[in-house]
């Protein structure tokens, strides 16, 4: 009788794989599974209508992408027609939607499902997740050996926490649920808050509204635009991308080589640090001109990128001047039923509010992840975050996350530290699928450590600086800061290669039956060479240090030696007492912050 094939080393079973969110991550997920596996099942439950995730549910006035819009792609396909150097929100959104028609990964997709319980049956060695079909309202059980979420960093809406929201008797927007059905034409509105979506939301609204009154808590770092030419790619520079991807290509490395000089900049009392404030301080000032009460409210005094740089800041500051536009440098204490009231007291009235107050990032799902012993995430990262470089959380098997806490989202573009994690996540279903598993989970004790070292880390960086930004949940000091501790080159370096050591792997049987009847997986496949390992003349197998790996990687020697935690587009000086800089040279300077944020 001939050895049978299933029983052949490594053989892989079939798998089912459960992903919640048809975001950048999930649809990146559903591409790798669909480009190197092949006995699997995919579902992906997505709660909206369409997929996309944050540039489908982000689609308040003015919302852009605020990284070039050439590098806000996978690395692997490029979008040469893009029209804006920061592209808005729905030409993203059709980016991802074209990506998923594009290699049919509709058929995996479940639209306007939303995930209402998830539970690990330790038996079983799976997991059970519950979902409601948002249409015909039917409720679905379903199961699989491996769930990832992919529910996204930003995709709870964060209202104030404070009395009389309920009361306010106008109409209630909120920037990361917009109703475009509102009509702002000549209507009194409040905008509270004064971030990244704020800024780009008075300059689109300011021309329509009949007045805007802005609470303007704390200030920003903005980034004065370049020139108005530069926010639009003209018909000719979008006919040179389409018909020449080496210029695309071309633009897209020098963004991320500026990008990947610059990480210095996100520590404390460094040389780049120092130049970025100095710069930014400068260009700032010289907008605002004489309204001195304007510079001491809107340039902060905290360090560059504690809080995510903004670009097209001159729109934003010259919208503020305005005669339709009131300044309040106070936060919101309470709501009334025709307006707020501010910290020191004062009425303000408006016929429409939009909170821009940003995202709930507490890291809580929105539904329950009932782990063994019938422990609920939600409660244990209400308590204390313990997640693992994006992807893990403590003793929670078969499960892993996108975006989770410490991916390295707050220093430059989110997409490629997306794919190393779906790299990562597919390289633990591999094994998986091809070992007799039961489970893989995170040792508790891995993640203590882990903690503890990303703490040390951000006492020397920017981010533990005295700001609100959403790694600490809008607030000074409630937490560790949930970035990556490092650069994007780092973090595409720390994720290359799983640390096994660092998970626990429980095999159902002995662990050694993956190596079946003696039979390889070569030898299963009739136009294999079976004389593979000979056919070469010179030594051209893989390196054995990671030293060698990492050259080979990162193409080492294929550049000009370059000056160390340097970056010569910001190490510019003034050429008078009053002259910031030559104009070219701030223009340069500028866009430099600007890739880099």
């Amino acid at each position: 009788m001939d050895p049978l094939r299933h029983e052949a080393i490594h053989n892989e079973r079939h798998i089912k794989v459960i992903c919640i969110g048809a975001g950048a991550s999930g649809l990146c997920l559903a591409y790798k599974l669909q480009r190197s596996f092949r006995s699997y099942t995919l579902t992906v439950y997505e709660k909206n209508p369409k997929v996309g995730g944050t540039w489908y549910e982000n689609r308040y006035p003015g919302c852009a992408c605020d990284v070039p819009s050439h590098n806000y792609v996978y690395s692997f396909e490029p979008k040469p027609d893009f029209t804006a150097v920061y592209a808005g929100s729905a030409e993203l959104q059709g980016y991802f939607e074209g990506f998923a028609d594009k290699y049919g990964l509709g058929e995996y997709i479940k639209l306007s499902h939303v995930v209402e319980n998830t539970k690990w049956k330790e038996e079983s060695g799976q997991w059970e997740v519950i979902t409601r079909d948002l249409t015909t309202g039917e409720v679905v059980h379903d199961w699989c050996h491996v769930l990832v979420h992919a529910s996204g960093y930003l995709n709870k809406p964060s209202w104030p926490q404070l009395p009389g929201l309920e009361d306010y008797q106008g109409t209630k927007l909120h920037s990361a649920d917009y109703d475009t059905s509102v009509s702002l034409q000549d209507r009194d509105v409040l905008l509270v808050g004064a971030g990244s979506s704020a800024v780009q939301i008075l300059p689109a609204i300011q021309p329509i509204v009949k007045s805007v009154t802005i609470f303007i808590r704390s200030p920003t770092w903005v980034l004065p635009d370049i020139s108005e030419q530069s926010k639009q790619f003209t018909p000719q520079d979008i006919e040179t991308f389409v018909n020449n991807p080496d210029a695309v290509m071309e633009l897209r490395q020098d963004n991320e080589r500026t990008m990947n000089s610059i990480f210095s900049m996100y520590l404390k009392g460094t040389v780049l640090q120092g130049q970025a404030k100095t710069l930014l301080n400068s260009v700032m000032s010289e907008i605002l001109g004489d309204d001195e009460d304007a510079k001491e409210n809107l340039i902060p005094t905290f360090a560059v990128g504690c809080k995510r740089v903004v670009p097209s800041g001159y729109n934003y500051i010259k919208a503020l001047k305005q005669h339709n536009v009131k300044k309040v440098y106070e936060g919101v204490a309470a709501f009334t039923p025709t307006g707020v009231v501010s910290d020191s007291g004062s009425n303000y009235d408006g016929d429409v509010m939009i909170c821009a107050t940003g995202f709930d990032t507490s890291y809580i799902s929105r539904y329950p992840i009932i782990g063994p012993d019938r422990r609920n995430l939600q409660a244990e990262w209400a308590d204390s975050i313990m997640g693992y470089m994006g992807v893990g959380m403590s003793d929670f098997p078969n499960t892993f996350s996108f975006t989770g806490p410490y991916t390295p989202i707050s220093n430059g573009p989110t997409l490629i530290a997306i794919e190393a994690q779906a790299d990562y996540i597919c390289s633990m279903i591999d094994r998986y699928q091809t070992e007799p598993i039961h489970s893989i989970s995170l040792k508790k004790q891995v993640c203590v450590e882990f903690k503890e070292h990303v703490a040390g880390f951000m006492e020397k960086a920017v981010w533990t600086d005295n700001c609100r930004n959403s790694l600490n949940n809008g607030k000074i000091g409630s937490r560790v800061p949930t970035t990556w501790p490092g650069s994007t080159l780092h973090y595409l370096e720390a994720m290359k290669e799983p640390r096994w050591d660092d998970w626990e792997i429980r095999y159902s049987g002995n662990r050694f039956s993956y190596l079946g009847n003696g039979i390889s997986q070569t030898e299963w496949d009739p136009t294999a060479d079976l004389g593979y390992y000979v056919a070469k003349n010179d030594d051209n197998g893989a390196w054995s240090s990671r030293w060698k790996r990492t050259a080979l990687m990162n193409k080492s020697g294929s550049q000009p030696a370059r000056e160390l935690h340097r970056q010569a587009k910001l190490a510019v000086k003034p050429v008078a007492e009053k002259s910031i800089l030559p104009t070219e040279m701030r223009k340069t300077a500028i866009q430099a912050v600007a890739e880099a944020s």
